[in-house]
């Protein structure tokens, strides 16, 4: 019995990974800038030299360690000769996809020990297959990384095992600093037990401590991205501006799986470590004035969790047939209608196929932000690369014109004709 629950828990986990970066292929484009410009773009850089450094990186606010293992990553691709922005790209989803499989497999036995086999079987099956989540399983982005340490951490938690515990949640929160707030109900849980407590304490430590030696490394003093992090973050909302209370409200009616609602809120009444987590983390972001929907993403598997117990005591009781198809149905929706706006897919695949062609020197990209492009990482080419610097239109080879950000006239003058075109996104290139 035994060996055949670790065997359903692994296949749940293996479809979610393969659903996750079918996923990312489809849609591609990024759900958020820092999926390129904190990861991609470092990673680029360790590996192949050119990247955009967007302003976290010119400050110090960010560590090395996800950026230098993707930069490890893609080293190695380069050696065996994959180059192309795509292949890399498609390996970075499937390694992201991989640790949120042990994500998935932490969380079935999480639920498992806390409510039993079916329970643990359709939280495993919902977060592996929810639209809401899958946007970001795949994807190199601090908060959904981050759920792939901190599912098992919670489980050691719940097992009473501190050391474990805080050797993971120190993970997570290299991976993504807010993981932090996750440390106050998993010591609240371990408070009866000191001596849990004291190891959960050494656990997070010696992480702490190899953080601090790589920032020491990389940045010239200890623990200077963590602190600079906080600093900044302080006083967010001068910067960001901030959203009310409510702002979430909405949000997370979409990305959550709406079906379970009312069974999330009959698991509320456990007041254990899940939910203790749930809550404790809402609160902190609602009371922060700077929001992003993103930020909401540790909250789905808790979610899930939660609710899961409710929910499969009157599954039990309910047609299957019908209840699939709604849950596809709002899947689908989560994944689609109220998937985040602004992919911006097609400016992102017209930079990898103008980076592709042979007679490129140099290149500009007019209209969108520097947020709304695919980078160095996905340009996957060392020459100039030049962003809404107009200028500079008479010395380029190829031109990326966005929404008509430049008129035709102007580009014709230059000696440009229309090369490709992906939606709004025009490659012009010399004659």
């Amino acid at each position: 019995m035994a060996y055949a629950r670790r065997v359903h828990r692994w296949r749940i986990a293996t479809l979610g990974a393969v659903l996750a970066v079918a996923t990312a292929a489809l849609f591609r484009g990024r759900v958020h800038p820092d999926e390129i410009f904190q990861y991609l773009e470092p990673a680029n850089h360790l590996a192949f030299g050119p990247w955009i450094r967007s302003w976290e990186w010119e400050q110090g606010l960010r560590n090395w360690a996800v950026p230098g293992a993707l930069g490890g990553l893609l080293e190695l691709l380069s050696l065996v000769g994959v180059r192309h922005p795509w292949a890399l790209a498609g390996v970075v989803f499937m390694s992201c996809a991989a640790m949120q499989a042990i994500g998935t497999v932490a969380l079935h036995r999480l639920i498992e020990e806390r409510d039993g086999g079916g329970p643990a079987l359709l939280a495993a099956i919902v977060h592996a297959s929810w639209g809401g989540w899958l946007l970001y399983a795949a994807r190199p982005l601090g908060d959904g990384l981050s759920v792939a340490a901190l599912l098992p951490a919670l489980l050691f938690a719940q097992r009473k095992d501190g050391f474990r515990c805080g050797l993971l949640l120190g993970a997570a929160f290299v991976i993504r600093y807010p993981s932090a707030i996750f440390a106050i109900p998993i010591a609240v849980s371990l408070a009866r037990e000191p001596r849990q407590l004291l190891a959960f304490l050494g656990g997070g430590a010696i992480v702490l401590s190899g953080l601090a030696a790589l920032d020491w490394l990389t940045w010239g003093s200890p623990l200077y991205s963590a602190l600079h992090y906080l600093a900044f973050n302080w006083y967010s909302a001068a910067h960001f501006g901030a959203q009310p209370w409510w702002w979430y409200a909405p949000i997370f009616a979409g990305m959550a799986p709406i079906l379970l609602a009312w069974h999330f809120l009959r698991g509320l009444r456990r007041k254990d470590l899940l939910v203790g987590a749930f809550a404790t983390y809402l609160a902190a972001f609602t009371l922060i004035g700077h929001k992003e929907a993103r930020f909401l993403v540790p909250l789905l598997p808790l979610f899930v969790g939660i609710a899961a117990a409710p929910a499969f005591a009157d599954l039990a009781r309910l047609p299957r047939t019908p209840v699939a198809a709604l849950y596809l149905l709002t899947s689908l929706a989560a994944a689609t209608v109220l998937r985040p706006f602004g992919l911006h897919a097609e400016v992102i695949d017209a930079t990898v196929e103008m980076g592709r062609d042979p007679s490129l020197t140099a290149a500009l990209v007019a209209g969108p932000q520097m947020w709304n492009t695919g980078g160095r990482f996905y340009f996957g080419r060392s020459e100039p690369l030049y962003l809404n610097e107009i200028d500079r239109l008479s010395v380029v080879s190829h031109a990326l014109v966005v929404q008509g950000a430049l008129p035709d006239t102007e580009l014709e003058r230059a000696g440009m004709k229309r090369w490709r075109s992906r939606g709004d996104a025009v490659i012009w290139r010399k004659r």
